[in-house]
């Protein structure tokens, strides 16, 4: 049998990110701009931890996980980072293969052992 993404289980998390908005978040060039950019984001944060944070993808299967992680974020919600055209397709891939990998290491690691 091959391990394949419908067999696993994906979630997303978003948790607070550590860098600070300012001079992180803009370099359009144009420092207006990015002042008025960084000032949404930092008034948004009052009531959306989407607005500036670290999003995480995990993928498990039993006790084998993979994970992987993107900083810098702002989006307006879950919904909004899981756009088709964003992150979350290839965030989702990686994090399986990472989780194939671990399949494979707990095999590796339970023959030889006798019952």
């Amino acid at each position: 049998m091959r391990l394949t993404p419908e067999m696993c289980t994906f979630t997303i998390e978003c948790t607070p990110e550590d860098a600070p908005v300012r001079g992180n978040a803009m370099a359009s060039g144009d420092d207006a701009l990015d002042k008025e950019v960084e000032d949404q984001i930092i008034a948004d944060l009052e009531w959306n931890e989407w607005a500036w944070c670290v999003v995480k993808v995990t993928c498990r299967y039993g006790r084998a996980s993979g994970a992987q992680y993107l900083g810098g974020c702002s989006y307006k919600d879950e919904s909004d980072f899981s756009s088709p055209d964003g992150y979350l397709p290839q965030m989702k891939a990686e994090a399986f293969e990472e989780c194939c990998s671990d399949v494979e290491s707990i095999k590796q690691s339970l023959e030889g052992i006798e019952t």
